[in-house]
């Protein structure tokens, strides 16, 4: 066995042709929402991972009208608020007039050839790849569901929206009743403005509150254990072991955290809040804090040292799992999983001090404040986006509102 193992693998190092050319013998095919793609006759071709199709036949395939320029050699696509501008040679595409980078089209025999996947994402599609088959599988990305609620009070209405406050470009688009929600509301309110995050004077308070200034050292409020393992962290980053020694352990636990999210394709700029924020910026609509960043740094930095290591060590934990936590998250917020929501919540409430500082005291005065708008003489419509854990359990901002009589309604 072991002879005939070596021999396959001989095979395998040596003659990396023969498993290519017998791969490269089957065509590649693509399916559109379970039908196989009509291209009129112009095959598929994958270059260096890369699918690319016939410009014009699978735009159409898509639902797209379609018009050629001949003197700018320019293929546009249109589909309801969607318009695409694609050049032959041209490294960037005109969407909705903004510039986006892709692989360069090219006239393959008179034919535009395009990138599958930057079309189809750019429509909204999900794309997949069948190495087995060699088919790549467009489908329709499904809106995410996401937590939503409505509550209404003498022409005054409020909308609830539990955000998760880093995402990918996966939990896009938000079905349709969150984006007219939003549409509809006359202000844009949030726990904190975060497009604010890199002004001087933001910047000089975190530095001010994430940093020792007493002469002690990361190091020494840690135990050796959490400490060490931090430094393979840093090591196998090519970093120094002392990097993070003037931080303290809640900020280098966030750190960690948000590394370990970027890795697994997340970040805070595909947030479901930083997407309002940008939108409400770019409206003009007006954007109201229910908190600050400054009230949110405070609050982290007021943790006890014991927790601020416990909260150290799970995200160093969380660094070397395999699985990442953020995907789990992220499945739930899709499919507005309010069960899964209620377990997470319920955890964070057996943690006595980080129940209390996270929900319980923050939870409260959210409810004022909404109340407050509730209350509004002039009758306008607020959409409120807080972090979901904020939404449900005994101290949520839901079952607040409802002991203060206000139907709550889940959209």
């Amino acid at each position: 066995m072991k002879k005939i193992a070596a021999l396959f693998l001989s095979l395998a190092l040596l003659f990396s042709f023969v498993t290519s050319v017998q791969a490269e013998a089957k065509p590649v095919t693509v399916w559109v929402e379970g039908e196989q793609a009509q291209l009129d006759g112009q095959a598929p071709i994958l270059e260096r991972g890369t699918t690319h199709v016939p410009a014009e036949s699978f735009l159409k395939e898509l639902g797209f009208k379609v018009s050629w320029d001949e003197q700018g050699k320019t293929i546009t696509g249109t589909k309801e608020d969607i318009v695409i501008s694609i050049q032959v040679g041209k490294e960037t595409a005109n969407v909705n007039g903004t510039e986006q980078p892709l692989i360069a089209p090219k006239l393959v025999n008179k034919t535009l050839y395009v990138p599958l996947r930057f079309i189809s994402e750019t429509a909204g599609y999900e794309v997949t790849w069948n190495s087995e088959l060699r088919a790549v599988y467009v489908e329709v990305n499904e809106p995410s569901r996401g937590f939503l609620w409505k509550v209404e009070n003498e022409g005054n209405v409020v909308y609830l929206l539990g955000s998760i406050h880093i995402a990918n470009d996966a939990m896009y688009p938000l079905r349709p009743e969150i984006t007219n929600a939003f549409d509809a509301s006359d202000y844009l309110v949030v726990e904190a403005d975060i497009t604010k995050a890199n002004e001087p004077e933001v910047q000089e308070l975190v530095l001010k509150l994430s940093t020792y200034t007493d002469g002690t050292t990361l190091k020494d409020h840690l135990s050796p254990e959490t400490y060490a393992k931090l430094e393979g962290i840093l090591k196998e980053n090519g970093l120094p072991a002392g990097a993070f020694d003037m931080y303290k352990p809640w900020s280098v636990s966030t750190t960690l955290d948000y590394l370990k999210a970027m890795q697994s394709g997340y970040n805070g700029d595909n947030g479901i809040d930083m997407n309002f924020l940008a939108q409400a910026i770019e409206r003009k609509v007006p954007i109201v804090e229910l908190e600050s960043i400054e009230f949110q740094l405070k609050m982290l930095d007021g943790f006890s040292a014991e927790l601020q290591e416990e909260m150290l060590a799970t995200s160093i934990e969380n660094y070397y799992a395999t699985e990442s936590g953020i995907d789990e998250l992220s499945e739930m917020w899709v499919t507005g999983d309010e069960e899964k929501l209620m377990a997470i919540t319920n955890e964070t409430g057996e943690h006595e001090e980080l129940n209390k500082a996270m929900l319980t005291d923050r939870n409260i005065p959210m409810v004022d404040k909404i109340e407050g708008y509730l209350k509004d003489e002039d009758g306008e419509t607020y959409f409120v986006v807080v972090g979901a854990a904020h939404m449900l359990g005994e101290d949520g901002i839901v079952p607040l509102l409802e002991k203060k009589g206000y139907k709550v309604i889940r959209q």
